[in-house]
């Protein structure tokens, strides 16, 4: 999973929209934070390399995110999905 770690972290860097994020691994579990405060996490699915994705609603709860895909395709969707960013707005 480190190299999946590591993929994530270009690609957060790279994006203008989550460069502030940081992602670490949790179990089987990636956690994307935004300072000391949890975003998003993704969770692995019974399909290798299909991620499920869950959101922090309101800094209360998770929350599921109705959307499924790989690594990329996840945080291309937060991305664009900027209702997903409590710190906005």
């Amino acid at each position: 999973m480190t190299d999946i770690l590591e993929q994530a972290r270009q690609m957060l860097r790279a994006s203008p929209r989550l460069a502030e994020l940081t992602v670490r691994e949790e179990d089987d579990e990636f956690h994307l934070w935004r300072g000391d405060a949890r975003f998003a996490r993704l969770i692995p699915t019974e399909k290798a390399g299909v991620w499920r994705m869950e959101y922090f609603q309101n800094r209360e709860r998770w929350e599921v995110i109705d959307f499924k895909g790989t690594f990329k395709e996840c945080l291309a969707f937060l991305s664009e999905n900027t209702h997903y960013h409590f710190w906005e707005g």
